[in-house]
């Protein structure tokens, strides 16, 4: 077979080279061309868009919202799962609320000594995690209270009292020679401070008569924390303290408040005197008898129990003298 001459291989191989590169430039211009048809903008469809723009932002002459323009639809997920958990949360009565910030405080407790200890394993997260949780749980309790719930505005209150009280002791045992003075003032006045919100959430109830909000209140008025002492509402606290314990039967709690107001009132005070009074008393169904009843029970003594008078003992003893 004869071999073709090398001019004819130079040729043959420029052809092929201007085919490919013709085949190139037909893609490279197509797709050009596709893209700037898709980007350009079309001025029906920009149009279009205004429109459909300008009747999403014009309110429905009918009063009915759009879905676009309603706040309610437009939230995000998370915000939908938050207001859930919120409504969860205001199912739940306000001692279980109280119950709750209970077991959460444990928890955050656990976690904080965990985090000083080299041989456990935890997060600063987990305790933040917590202490936002107790946050939420109290803001929750002192909403309801101002809404005017009672039992959270005693509840709220009782929390307080026991967070003041720690923080308390917390500065008397910062107080001392190994302490720290200037800290121990500033843990005492959040303690105060924590005092006084328990007397403004206890108000409430104990106004209305709740016994347990009585006690709490008077504590803090008798003893001054974080106030001035009122000695004299302090005592009517007490007393109504006693009272309603009283008419639930709780007689220890009774005694407790008597020996409560024996440490800052005279002890013949009419407010322990009557306490007293009532506590080792049992008062009669109703204070006199019946007048039938009393001459049922004169008829039915007679003969009973009679002593002899000094004449029928004369005429009955035998006389010493003999004639």
């Amino acid at each position: 077979m004869r071999r073709l001459p090398s001019h004819l291989h130079a040729w043959f191989f420029q052809a092929i080279v201007f085919v490919f590169a013709f085949c190139l430039s037909g893609i490279s211009h197509s797709a050009a061309s596709s893209s700037s048809t898709t980007v350009a903008p079309d001025p029906a469809g920009r149009a279009s868009t205004a429109d459909s723009v300008g009747k999403a932002l014009t309110p429905d002459p009918s009063g009915k919202a759009s879905a676009s323009t309603n706040p309610a639809k437009a939230a995000s997920p998370k915000g939908g799962k938050e207001a859930k958990d919120a409504k969860d949360d205001d199912a739940r009565s306000s001692k279980e609320l109280a119950l709750a910030y209970q077991r959460l405080s444990e928890q955050a407790e656990k976690a904080t000594a965990c985090i000083f200890d080299p041989k456990c394993l935890s997060s600063d997260r987990k305790v933040l995690q917590l202490m936002v949780q107790r946050r939420e749980l109290l803001d929750r309790l002192a909403s309801r209270a101002q809404k005017g719930d009672l039992e959270a505005g005693y509840w709220r209150g009782t929390i307080a009292m026991e967070l003041a009280r720690r923080q308390v002791n917390r500065g008397e045992l910062n107080s001392d020679d190994l302490g720290s003075r200037k800290e121990a003032m500033l843990i005492t006045a959040f303690g105060a401070e924590e005092f006084r919100t328990a007397a403004k959430f206890l108000q409430a109830p104990a106004d209305k008569g709740s016994p347990d909000a009585c006690d709490r209140i008077a504590e803090i008025l008798a003893h001054g924390y974080g106030m001035h002492a009122d000695v004299k509402r302090a005592a009517e606290y007490y007393r109504c303290a006693g009272l309603g314990f009283l008419k639930e039967g709780r007689k220890d709690e009774v005694a407790q408040v008597i020996g409560k107001m024996r440490g800052f009132l005279p002890s013949n005070h009419m407010y322990i005197v009557e306490l007293y009074a009532k506590l080792i008393t049992r008062e009669p169904n109703y204070p006199w008898r019946v007048p039938s009843e009393t001459a049922a029970l004169l008829e039915k003594s007679v003969g009973w129990g009679n002593v002899p008078g000094p004449a029928e003992d004369r005429a009955k003893t035998p006389s010493s003298k003999t004639h």
